[in-house]
């Protein structure tokens, strides 16, 4: 089995190429965007305000989404830049919880055509 990689999103405009060109899902605990990034690995970009929580519970949530993501990719070849964005309900979720909105997520994603999702060029 091949080592999943899941490294941050750092630059603003890749956050916002995400935004702007990638696919969505809203539910009860996320926020999903997700666009292909035609890199080796998969990056992550979490925002989990301070509305969900004091540091403590944020920080159990930032870990809770990032291990059900490394565990829904674990097996897909195709990488992504992915944005969770947490919403008021995220820290009543549980783990299984965030790994079935996000299997639903990218299944979903996985069976749109490529090339709607695909980065269009100038």
């Amino acid at each position: 089995m091949q080592r999943n990689f899941l490294r941050s999103l750092a630059r603003r405009r890749d956050f916002e190429s995400v935004f702007r060109e990638g696919a969505s899902l809203s539910s009860k605990y996320l926020v999903i965007y997700a666009r292909l990034n035609g890199l080796e690995f998969n990056r992550i970009g979490l925002a989990v305000g301070k509305k969900i929580g004091i540091a403590v519970t944020r920080n159990r949530v930032r870990r809770l989404l990032k291990e059900a993501l490394r565990k829904v990719l674990a097996d897909i070849p195709v990488h992504f830049d992915f944005m969770l964005i947490a919403t008021r309900h995220t820290a009543e979720g549980t783990f299984d919880d965030f790994v079935h909105v996000l299997k639903k997520f990218v299944k979903r994603v996985l069976n749109e055509k490529i090339s709607d999702i695909t980065p269009q060029t100038i």
